[in-house]
């Protein structure tokens, strides 16, 4: 699995796991080093940058606890409203896309 990624501030390759952070930007998934996503989180571009990464420790908590959630409130709520654990799903798809696209492809 040789696939470059490269930064989306900086433009060099990334070349380790540790190093890569996967953020959405509006609702795009893109990867950065970590030291450029720090940098990014500061400027211009907060508005539009996710505040918390899709890789990592919070990430893979958080599309745990998204597929426990949609789990539940399939089987919870009234047949009116289960058409919103659809929302649920959307940080699990996120994840998965930030994975298959980037993360698998470079070394740990």
């Amino acid at each position: 699995m040789s696939k470059a990624i490269y930064c989306d501030k900086c433009i060099n390759e990334i070349k380790v796991r540790d190093d890569l952070v996967t953020a959405t930007y509006v609702f795009v998934v893109v990867p950065y080093h970590e030291e450029c996503y720090a940098k990014d989180l500061k400027g211009a571009k907060t508005f539009f940058l996710d505040n918390q990464p899709l890789n990592g420790f919070s990430g893979n908590l958080f599309f745990l606890f998204s597929i426990i959630l949609a789990i539940i409130w399939c089987f919870i709520a009234e047949p009116s409203l289960k058409w919103l654990s659809l929302f649920a799903i959307t940080p699990i798809g996120y994840r998965l896309y930030s994975y298959l696209i980037y993360e698998r492809h470079i070394e740990k």
